[in-house]
């Protein structure tokens, strides 16, 4: 989960998942509570009454029976009667046969449910289809009037008639005990109705409250996800601010750490631009003071110079003058210094367009080297060459790029020397579609904190330097197209890189 919007699609697939599992359970919990209403209306409740009905008919059967027929006068009233108290027994205990076996029909029942009731149902149907014969014997020939005026049938009808009182009270007694049971069934399913009623409540309460908890995580989660955001637009205000130096960390999300990555990057180049600005703006105003000084001293000191030599030349005459002369010598010394000077402000000042042509690199470093090996070796610094063996060429003004190296190779052989002697190396090689040329020394090394000093106009490290050379050499890499960079370790020495574009095959 790296990239921000896989997050946010996480937490809200999260929240839907649980909403879904809420309705789910809410429907499941609803639908056992449906069945369970359901059950109740249309199947325990008729099914108590129709039992209820067969206990009361068949309570009305046993009562004819038992009080009423003997005091019966007329045989047809006696049959029709028994048949009609009879058919109303035998039709409730049909219709109480028939609600049982919709009652299954209606929802899915546990068939444990009905493990009691079902046999006694079927004891009572077995009971009353077993007693069927005493009632044929009983209605072929009712036992009415004094027993000594009855006839065979009537005798076989009074012994059917005390049996079936007999069974009959038991079949009363079945009879509401069933009545009872249902009764019992239809109470425990209501208050089994009412409490998972009130645990439907809690259990939608319970995974309400989750849900909406689930949904403040998900809500901070994303953010606290989106909390980069903020670092960027904080940082975008402080870049347009003119903080070109502001950065923000490179963590988090893949989206927000790459905007990141590249958001520093912009900041890394408009900082570089801007300091590159402000140093051409610089230059600038240096080569034109610089021009301007340069005219106004040029004059004076070949003036000054010449009138030195002049006197030099009379005090040749006068005798005891050695010392008058070494003044004029001494003159003569730091006018051309400041001559020197001049010449390299004017140069600065104007610094020509390079004129690039194909040129190659290793025949110029080795002719270069071949030039200052001698004056290096007199003050105790080997100059070395590690030419690549490629031959690379560049499209470089082969003057400028001298006199480049040669600068660099002066300082570095400076830095060497005050060391004590050691080596300086010039390196060439491919560098992509670039050439580079180093120019390393063991040398002294500089500092961390002068490094990003080290190309500012008028910024040296020596005592009598003028702070233009390295200034001059930069800006001449940068017009062929190139780049100039410099590591140094102090105590170790340092290399200065030369890149310049490289001419194609």
């Amino acid at each position: 989960m790296r990239t921000l919007s896989a997050r946010i699609l996480l937490g809200f697939a999260a929240l839907t998942l649980t909403f879904g599992v809420i309705t789910a359970s809410v429907v499941f919990q609803m639908t056992k509570v449906e069945d369970q209403v359901i059950l109740i209306g249309k199947g325990y409740v008729p099914f108590a009454l129709a039992s209820k009905d067969l206990a009361r008919r068949q309570d009305d059967l046993r009562n004819y029976l038992e009080e009423r027929l003997s005091d019966e006068s007329n045989a047809q009233v006696a049959r029709m009667a028994l048949t009609r108290a009879r058919n109303n027994r035998d039709r409730e205990l049909k219709t109480t046969r028939q609600i049982l076996d919709s009652v299954v029909k209606l929802v899915e029942v546990d068939p444990r449910q009905f493990s009691v009731t079902r046999p006694r149902l079927e004891a009572l149907e077995r009971a009353v289809t077993a007693i069927a014969p005493l009632y044929d014997d009983l209605l072929a020939s009712p036992p009415l009037g004094p027993p000594t005026g009855w006839d065979d049938k009537q005798k076989i009808a009074a012994d059917s008639l005390r049996k079936l009182r007999i069974e009959e009270r038991k079949l009363m007694v079945r009879a509401n005990e069933l009545s009872e049971q249902l009764d019992g069934y239809v109470a425990d399913t209501t208050l089994a109705l009412e409490q998972n009623e009130h645990s439907l409540r809690l259990f939608t309460i319970y995974l309400g409250l989750a849900a909406v908890l689930l949904g403040l995580v998900i809500t901070v989660w994303v953010v606290i996800a989106l909390r980069p955001l903020r670092r960027l637009r904080d940082g975008a205000r402080r870049i347009a601010a003119g903080d070109y130096a502001s950065r923000i960390p490179e963590r988090g999300p893949a989206e927000v750490s790459d905007l990141a990555r590249e958001f520093n990057s912009m900041g890394r180049a408009v900082e570089e631009r801007e300091r590159e600005l402000v140093r051409s703006e610089r230059l600038a105003a240096v080569g034109k003071m610089a021009a301007m000084i340069t005219h106004e001293v040029r004059n004076p000191l070949s003036s000054i110079g010449l009138n030195t030599e002049l006197l030099e030349d009379e005090l040749t005459e006068v005798p005891n003058a050695d010392e008058a002369r070494g003044l004029c010598r001494s003159i003569h010394r730091e006018v051309d210094r400041l001559t020197a000077i001049t010449e390299e402000y004017l140069a600065f000042a104007r610094l020509p367009k390079p004129k690039v042509a194909q040129e190659s690199i290793n025949v110029m470093v080795n002719a270069l080297a071949s030039f200052v090996r001698e004056d290096l070796a007199v003050k105790q610094v080997k100059l070395t060459t590690e030419l690549a063996p490629e031959d690379p060429h560049g499209l470089i003004d082969a003057g400028q790029i001298r006199q480049c190296l040669i600068n660099l190779v002066r300082n570095a052989s400076e830095a060497v020397a005050a060391k004590g002697g050691g080596r300086v190396t010039l390196r060439t090689r491919r560098d992509g579609d670039r050439v580079a040329i180093e120019v390393e020394d063991d040398g002294i090394g500089i500092p961390p904190d002068l490094l990003p000093r080290l190309f500012d106009p008028f910024f040296s490290t020596k005592d009598s330097g003028s702070g233009l050379g390295l200034a001059l050499t930069q800006q001449i890499v940068r017009d062929h197209g190139g780049d100039l960079d410099v590591t140094s370790t102090v105590g170790r020495g340092t290399t200065f890189t030369v890149r310049v574009p490289g001419a194609r095959g």
